[in-house]
């Protein structure tokens, strides 16, 4: 194709095969150089969901969530409608931590956050007996319950 057109071998030949890989060049860079390019199959967050309570099945906003791991300590809190995202996390595995004030602690060990998959947790929380609750409130009391 490029051969059968040159009529002077050397130069016309030399010329257009440079020409081609030049245009080849740009068109790399400009694909590499696309924002987001590296993410572009994901639209969804890497670990997202709803937490509700256990009884009544209605939203929990302001849910402190902790995600711990080797490499990682991070803190989300959930929106009015209980809701959650979190939007990128290296893989591996990682331990899951709910907190809020008048529910028991939730903790789920061992979740394996893989690369470039999505993962959907729907929690619930269970209430707090009203005489387990006390006057004042710390999450490093709930966290020595161990619960």
């Amino acid at each position: 194709m490029i051969i059968a057109t040159c009529k002077n071998p050397v130069m016309k030949c030399a010329k257009q095969i440079f020409l081609s890989f030049s245009f080849l060049v740009l068109f790399l860079v400009a694909k590499a150089n696309e924002p987001g390019d590296e993410f572009a199959g994901r639209s969804e967050p890497v670990l997202h969901g709803n937490i509700t309570d256990a009884t009544t099945k209605k939203p929990v906003a302001g849910v402190l969530i902790s995600i711990c791991g080797s490499r990682i300590l991070e803190k989300f809190t959930t929106d009015a409608s209980g809701n959650f995202k979190i939007p990128q996390m290296p893989s591996g595995e990682v331990t899951i931590i709910l907190e809020k004030k008048g529910y028991k602690t939730f903790r789920r060990e061992r979740v394996l956050i893989k690369e470039g998959l999505s993962l959907k947790l729907d929690l619930d929380l269970k209430s707090r007996p009203r005489h387990e609750d006390s006057d004042y409130f710390h999450p490093l009391m709930l966290m020595m319950e161990g619960n």
